[in-house]
């Protein structure tokens, strides 16, 4: 497979794509004014705790408050009380790791399982023996790399083989587990030696975040725009993936990154409720409180003289499309897909065939039932970061959010001042805008640094 990372360094944001064979798959957006805390490993301490919710609200620090849920602290021998509040007391500090941020009033989800991730391994501090993922299938791969983790000495931590370790020879492998070993003993062994609570591993620098997330061999590419952070992601690969080092290359042609390989394209047409398909059938996607809808019309799509192969094959077509877009816009929930109706169940159990498919290359987590009689599949998509709608468009009306506006601006103004450093570079742009970019005065101060110029503001109601 075709398949390439793309990084675009902006003022302000990281903007990650993922291609498939050039076509865009997913898009993520990391803001430095609202940075994630996924992953990151705190030495927190106990604030209270919920007996009614069986769980701990743990002080990261910087006022931050996590919520965990106590069936999520490290298995321990012997029978659990039905009381879990007993395992903590009020005050105790505890290692604690973010599996998914604040979101509106709801506070950060904690989880005492910690995870050290890297492109091939997971490293378990609290979890021992050597495992292997459940998505390598080849019963012979798995049972020589289950036989060949065990040869390695783990110090009392576990180890997990992602699937991109059924592709790395045994010395690679071993390499990078125990350069994962040593960063975390090297981490725990200073814990007392900082003031709690504090961030022990896996912070929130949105690059190295993208480095965990989409640091994979399964990649062919991962393409940088800004030298800078191609440097500082070959640095975190040297320690953590060095197999990633001979994959990573830097973006030189004039045209702009997204550009050149047709993101800004994509995005631009991202919300659209209507998608074309190639054959002239299309597909209709409506975002409800409760739920999403997709639609697929047949419209004037001719792909077969024979109407049951007809629909078969537009449904197909579609699901392809439907599923891309599912992760392309980063949706999550319950999603509902109205498929054209089918009769025959050899052609229904088709079509599931290649929806299975589909679910296995998404990364997230995707439940579905089975097609109803009038044509409906159910899935259920786990959330994992905030949809691109969420991030990009205003609550209120389907218009770009101000920061939106204001990080564009940031972009497109500094194409235009690297061709004329060291010249004032003037920008005619709205009332909030101008605001929105004065309060965040460091990404102005950045765009100096990047341009060599300084950008003026020119506000207009």
């Amino acid at each position: 497979m075709s398949s390439n990372i793309l990084i675009n360094a902006a003022i302000g944001e990281f903007r990650v794509a993922h291609l498939n064979y050039n076509k865009p798959v997913e898009v993520r957006l990391f803001r430095d004014h609202e940075p994630s805390l996924m992953g990151a490993i705190f030495y927190g301490r106990v604030i209270s705790l919920n007996s009614e919710f069986q769980a701990a609200f743990v002080d990261l620090g910087n006022d931050i408050t996590g919520f965990l849920p106590l069936k999520l602290l490290p298995k321990r021998a012997g029978k659990k009380p039905k009381d879990l509040t007993e395992l903590l007391n009020e005050g105790q500090k505890i290692i604690v790791q973010v599996t998914s941020d604040a979101v509106d009033d709801k506070s950060v989800k904690l989880t005492g399982r910690i995870e050290i991730i890297s492109s091939a391994v997971i490293l378990h501090p609290f979890r021992e023996g050597a495992f292997i993922s459940s998505r390598i299938k080849d019963p012979i791969r798995r049972e020589n790399l289950k036989k060949f983790a065990s040869t390695i000495d783990l110090q009392g931590l576990g180890l997990t083989l992602r699937t991109e370790a059924e592709h790395l020879s045994p010395d690679e492998i071993a390499k990078t587990a125990h350069h994962l070993i040593r960063h975390w003993i090297r981490a725990y062994d200073n814990r007392e030696k900082n003031k709690v609570p504090f961030l022990m591993s896996q912070g929130p620098d949105s690059l190295l975040q993208i480095m965990r997330e989409y640091g994979s061999t399964k990649h062919d590419k991962i393409i940088f725009d800004q030298a800078s952070a191609l440097r500082k992601a070959q640095k975190w690969a040297k320690e953590f993936s060095p197999d990633l080092l001979s994959r990573m290359i830097l973006h030189q042609n004039s045209v702009a990154l997204f550009d050149y390989f047709a993101v800004e394209e994509e995005l631009d047409k991202i919300f659209d409720k209507h998608v074309n398909l190639y054959s002239g059938a299309w597909i209709t996607i409506e975002q409800t409180e409760a739920m999403i809808v997709v639609d697929v019309n047949m419209g004037n799509a001719k792909l077969h003289s024979d109407p049951a192969k007809q629909r078969l094959a537009i449904n197909l077509a579609a699901a392809k499309e439907i599923f891309r877009q599912i992760r392309l816009r980063g949706l999550s929930g319950i999603i509902v897909i109205d498929f054209i109706n089918m009769s025959e169940k050899s052609d229904i159990s088709n079509l599931l065939t290649v929806i299975d498919n589909l679910i296995l290359d998404d990364p997230i987590q995707i439940q579905r039932s089975n097609i109803s009689a009038f044509g409906l599949l159910e899935v259920v998509r786990k959330a994992s970061h905030l949809p691109l709608h969420r991030q990009l468009l205003s609550d209120n009306l389907p218009a770009a959010k101000t920061e939106t506006l204001a990080l564009s601006l940031l972009r497109s103004a500094e194409q235009d001042a690297i061709q004329k450093p060291g010249i004032p570079h003037s920008v005619k742009t709205t009332i909030p805008v101008k605001q929105w970019l004065e309060n965040h005065s460091e990404l102005l101060e950045k765009f100096t640094e990047r341009t060599g110029s300084p950008l003026i503001l020119n506000a207009s109601a």
